[in-house]
C-alpha cells in the first residue's frame, strides 16, 4: 500500500453521505406513512361521524314526527317541515333534497338535513352544525400540525440516531485512509464491538494485512533478485574490462567482448529500472541520460538483424533539431526498455513482409507497423499484464506493454495507441511532462 492510496480516497465532504441517505430515507418513509395514516384516520373519523349523525338525526326526526302527529308542540317551526315532496311548504333551498341524511351550506351556515317520506308526505328536520364544523376543522388542523411536529421530531431524532450509529463507520473509514501510516499487521477491529462494523473492520484487517504481506514479499524478492544478479554482472563487466585492456586481444574477440560488456551494462541498468518501479515513488536521477535520437539509432541497429531474419523491414526517421537548441535528455535505460518492448511487440505480431517504422523528434517517438492490427476485443486490455495477442508465441508472457505503461506513468510520459483490425498498429510516446 502506498501514500497515493490516501490521495485517491473520495473527500469526506461529498454531497451524498450514508448518514444523509439514511436520514432522507427515514424522512420520506415517515412522511409517507404519517400522511397515509393521517388520511386514513381522518377518512375513518369522517365516515364514523357521518354515520353517527345520520343515526342521531333519524332518531330525532322520528321523535319530532311522533310529537307532531300526536298534536304536541315540536319546537322551532323553521327546523321542522312536512308536506308534499318538493312542495311550497319547504324553503326553496330544501325542495331538491332527497330522502336520507344530507349536509348543506346555506347563508354561510352548515346544516345537517334528515328527510323521510311516509304515505306521500315528506318530513324534514334541520340542525345547525356550523359551530361543530368549525371545531372539526380546527381539530383537523391540530391533527395536521401534530403530525407535522411529530415528523419534525422524528426527523431530528432520526438524524441524531443515524449519526450516532454511523459514527463508528466514519471513524473506521478515517482509519482505513491512514492505515498505511500505521505499523505492519495492525488490527483495526480490536477497537470495535463484535457487530456488523466490527466484522467489516476484521474483514478489512485480513485483506489489508494479506496484501501488505504479499507486497512485502514482492519488495524483498525484487531486492534479492536485484542484489543477487548484480554480483555476477559486476564480475562479467569487470572481466570484460580487464580483457579489453589487453593490447594483444584479436579484433574479432574484442568486438565480442565489447558486445558482452555493453549487454552486462544494459542488464544492470534494466535491473535498476525494475527496482525503481517496485519502489513506486523512487526517482530516476541515478540513470545515465541520453537524447531520444541516440537511443532510437542504437535500438534500430540492435533489432534490424532480427527483423531481417523473420522477413520484416525496419525504417527510422529522426526529425532534424535546431542547431541552437539543446535536445532534452531522459533516463537512457528507461528509453531503451520502452522502445525495445515496443519493437519486440511489433516483431512478434506483425505478419511477414511488413514494415516496422520508427519516427522520433526531440520529445516524442513512435513505433508503427502495417501488420494485422489489434483486435477490438484485445485493445481495451492491451496494457494489462499477461494479455497476449493471437499471434504471440510461447515466449511472450504478455508483460512488455504493461511494463511500457508502468514506466510512462512513473515518468509522467503519455503513451497513445492507434490501431484497427487490418490497418496496423502505432504506439506514440510523448515525453513532455504533463
Amino acid at each position: 500500500m502506498t501514500p497515493e492510496f490516501a490521495a485517491q480516497t473520495p473527500p469526506r465532504g461529498g454531497r451524498r453521505t450514508l448518514a444523509r441517505e439514511f436520514v432522507l430515507t427515514y424522512l420520506v418513509l415517515a412522511v409517507l406513512v404519517g400522511g397515509l395514516l393521517s388520511l386514513v384516520s381522518m377518512w375513518t373519523v369522517n365516515r364514523l361521524e357521518r354515520h353517527l349523525q345520520q343515526i342521531d338525526m333519524g332518531m330525532a326526526l322520528e321523535r319530532v314526527r311522533g310529537e307532531f302527529l300526536s298534536g304536541k308542540d315540536v319546537g322551532r317551526p323553521d327546523r321542522f317541515f312536512h308536506g308534499e315532496p318538493g312542495g311550497d311548504t319547504f324553503p326553496r333551498w330544501l325542495r331538491q333534497v332527497e330522502p336520507g341524511f344530507t349536509r348543506l351550506e346555506h347563508n354561510d351556515r352548515d346544516w345537517h338535513v334528515m328527510a323521510d317520506d311516509r304515505d306521500g308526505v315528506r318530513y324534514m328536520l334541520l340542525r345547525d352544525y356550523t359551530a361543530f364544523e368549525e371545531r372539526r376543522a380546527h381539530s383537523h388542523w391540530v391533527t395536521v400540525c401534530s403530525v407535522g411536529g411529530g415528523l419534525l421530531v422524528a426527523f431530528l431524532l432520526g438524524g441524531a440516531l443515524t449519526r450516532r450509529f454511523l459514527r463508528p463507520l466514519t471513524r473506521l473509514a478515517e482509519q482505513v485512509v491512514t492505515r498505511p501510516e500505521l505499523p505492519p499487521q495492525t488490527r483495526l477491529a480490536q477497537a470495535y464491538p463484535e457487530n456488523e462494523i466490527g466484522r467489516l473492520a476484521a474483514a478489512f484487517d485480513i485483506t489489508y494485512n494479506q496484501l501488505e504481506a504479499a507486497l512485502q514479499r514482492e519488495k524483498l524478492f525484487t531486492a534479492d533478485v536485484s542484489h543477487e544478479l548484480r554480483t555476477p554482472l559486476t564480475v562479467i563487466s569487470s572481466s570484460c574490462e580487464l580483457l579489453l585492456d589487453d593490447p594483444a586481444l584479436p579484433a574479432a574477440n574484442r568486438a565480442k567482448l565489447q558486445r558482452m560488456h555493453a549487454a552486462s551494462r544494459e542488464i544492470h541498468q534494466q535491473l535498476a529500472a525494475y527496482l525503481m518501479l517496485s519502489r513506486g515513488n523512487a526517482a530516476a536521477d541515478g540513470f545515465a541520460q541520453s537524447d531520444i535520437a541516440t537511443v532510437v539509432n542504437e535500438e534500430v541497429l540492435h533489432w534490424s538483424p532480427r527483423a531481417t531474419q523473420i522477413g520484416l523491414r525496419m525504417e527510422s526517421a529522426i526529425a532534424p533539431q535546431n542547431a541552437a537548441a539543446q535536445a532534452p535528455y531522459y533516463p537512457a535505460a528507461l528509453l531503451r526498455i520502452v522502445l525495445s518492448n515496443l519493437i519486440r511487440n511489433a516483431l512478434q505480431h506483425a505478419a511477414s513482409g511488413t514494415c516496422i517504422a520508427l519516427r522520433a523528434s526531440a520529445t516524442t517517438f513512435e513505433v508503427a507497423d502495417d501488420g494485422p492490427g489489434i483486435a477490438d476485443t484485445v485493445k481495451p486490455r492491451v496494457f494489462s499484464p499477461f494479455v497476449r495477442g493471437g499471434a504471440a508465441n510461447s515466449d511472450n508472457l504478455g508483460l512488455g506493454l504493461s511494463l511500457v505503461q508502468r514506466i510512462c506513468e512513473h515518468q509522467g510520459w503519455r503513451v497513445t495507441l492507434d490501431t484497427a483490425p487490418g490497418q496496423g498498429t502505432r504506439f506514440l510516446i510523448d515525453l513532455s511532462k504533463r
